[in-house]
């Protein structure tokens, strides 16, 4: 909040929708990229942006809102990933905090969204992609089934 890369959000209903109808959005185009199996680094990119927009509706849900992907992780992790419980108990409670495995896709998205979109590899496997597409997905459902349930 020091560096004005979070912020507390007034309109808190609106960006929680408008995060998540951006994230369903990205996902239609990931899936129309694979279909055409040439442009596997805008699929990566894509799916990154997925699991960051659904990131951003968490956010958005707490009354944050953030302009920086650091910030976003950090909000995630200080309101969503569990505290002072272990992992069987977020396992039990899955359906009102993300687990490990998920913040760790959302970084795992980020490294490959930078490698598509700045470098000069063009050719991404197929396999690659349609991983990463998946993940998101199961990101972006993990974050419409915590809203559902708060």
């Amino acid at each position: 909040m020091k560096f004005k890369k979070i912020k507390i959000e007034e309109e808190k209903d609106e960006l929680v929708k408008g995060h998540l109808q951006k994230a369903d959005h990205n996902l239609k185009f990931v899936k129309s990229t694979l279909d055409l199996k040439e442009f596997n680094d805008w699929a990566i990119v894509s799916s990154y942006y997925a699991i960051y927009h659904a990131s951003l509706s968490l956010c958005a849900l707490k009354g944050y809102s953030t302009k920086d992907h650091n910030a976003t992780l950090l909000i995630l992790i200080k309101e969503f990933y569990g505290k002072k419980i272990s992992y069987e108990d977020i396992k039990m409670v899955s359906t009102s905090a993300i687990e490990k495995e998920d913040i760790l896709y959302y970084v795992d998205a980020r490294t490959e969204r930078k490698k598509a979109s700045y470098s000069t590899k063009m050719i991404f496997e197929q396999n690659e992609a349609e991983i990463l597409g998946l993940k998101a997905i199961n990101f972006v459902n993990k974050v419409k089934e915590i809203i559902h349930n708060l």
